[in-house]
């Protein structure tokens, strides 16, 4: 199963819908950011992806992005590259700290597995994987191997993204794939601060 996807939305722990905010990326900004991607907010209320396993301050889950092009027309995508390089370009990020995302396992950009036993742990990003050029989705996967009680995402289900119903399978069972919330000692909203 391919990883691209990044972050999912699966559901929410509180409510029905994704709240979305805008958020500024700096001129210039040097790193690439996908559908999918999780983000950090930096300095002055801008934003970046989270790549790092030291990376606190998470704000949520780029949704897509807008900017002005060079025959001055707003444009709407599903990501940001570095050639935007523009003073008005806005990164839309799903905010909600009890947002569900189903995500796919692995490390060192390989996939992996994990089984119920990761269920109320947390786990880091691999970003080893570079975003898809072409269709602006993401490659980050939760990390496998970084099991914590405190990290990017807390683990709240397992599934294989079939509709194998996880609940009805052995603890043992392998899965492909987290069903996570950000992790809120590293939430901006609920955790930590920059």
């Amino acid at each position: 199963m391919a990883i691209y996807g990044g972050f999912r939305v699966h559901g929410s722990v509180t409510s029905s819908e994704s709240v979305v905010k805008g958020f500024k990326i700096l001129n210039g900004e040097a790193d690439d950011m996908f559908q999918g991607d999780m983000i950090k907010l930096e300095a002055a209320g801008s934003v970046n992806k989270s790549p790092g396993d030291a990376d606190l301050a998470v704000v949520g889950v780029l949704v897509g992005v807008e900017y002005t092009n060079s025959e001055g027309e707003r444009v709407y995508t599903n990501k940001y590259n570095v050639d935007i390089s523009r003073d008005d370009t806005i990164a839309y990020v799903n905010v909600d700290p009890m947002q569900e995302y189903i995500v796919r396992v692995g490390t060192g950009g390989t996939e992996g597995t994990i089984t119920q036993a990761a269920i109320g742990m947390s786990l880091d990003i691999d970003a080893t994987n570079a975003g898809n050029g072409t269709t602006g989705m993401s490659g980050q996967m939760a990390k496998t191997g970084t099991e914590a009680t405190s990290a990017r995402v807390r683990v709240i289900g397992v599934s294989n993204d079939d509709g194998t119903d996880p609940l009805k399978e052995a603890a043992a069972t392998t899965y492909t794939h987290a069903i996570v919330i950000i992790d809120p000692v590293t939430s901006v909203f609920s955790g930590v601060g920059i």
